[in-house]
Parts: structure tokens; sequence; C-alpha cells
């Protein structure tokens, strides 16, 4: 963002964040592009084998990422701390199970 002070161009930094990027950061990114574009062109081979199925399959995947989405919102309205999943592994079977759901 520049601005014009007495005809001369000033760059307004005080407001801008701090354009850094790390090597880390930068491999990530490009992983995570490759995969993201590696599920589209997966996609596109099944639906010229399976035809009408895809659909069908979009249809059942898109049903239970709402009933997901649901029992999570569920869930967090039980146990309003953050972490609701663990909370509930631990009050429902024990100490155990809950320290496994906390891993993943």
């Amino acid at each position: 963002m520049y601005i014009l002070k007495q005809g001369k161009e000033k760059e307004n930094t005080h407001h801008l964040p701090k354009r850094s990027i790390g090597l880390f950061h930068a491999i990530m990114y490009g992983i995570g592009l490759i995969l993201g574009a590696g599920i589209y062109v997966i996609i596109g081979d099944v639906a010229g084998i399976a035809d009408n199925a895809t659909r069908i399959s979009f249809i059942i995947a898109a049903f239970i990422a709402l009933m997901t989405g649901f029992s999570y919102a569920e869930l967090s309205s039980i146990f309003p701390k953050s972490a609701a999943e663990y909370v509930y592994a631990k009050n429902v079977f024990g100490n155990n199970l809950a320290a496994s759901v906390m891993d993943t």
C-alpha cells in the first residue's frame, strides 16, 4: 500500500505483516499442493471407471461428513472445554483409551 505525500510515494509498512517463509514451511506448502492435486486426479480416474456410481458415492460421503459434523457439534456442546474428544473418552472409557484418543 502506497501513500502519496507531497508528490512522493512512501511505502506504508506500519500495518503490513512481516513477509517471511522458512525452509520447513516452504516444503510443507509444496507437499500440501502435491497431495491436494493428487486427490483431484484420483477422483477423475475413479469417475471414469465407476460412472454413475460416483454420484452415489459422493452423496453417501457428503451424508457421512454431515453426520460427523453434527456429532462434533453435539460433543462440543456437551463438553464445552477444548479437546472435547479427550474429555468424552475419559468420562466414558477411562484414562487408558483417553490417552490413545489424545495421541491421534
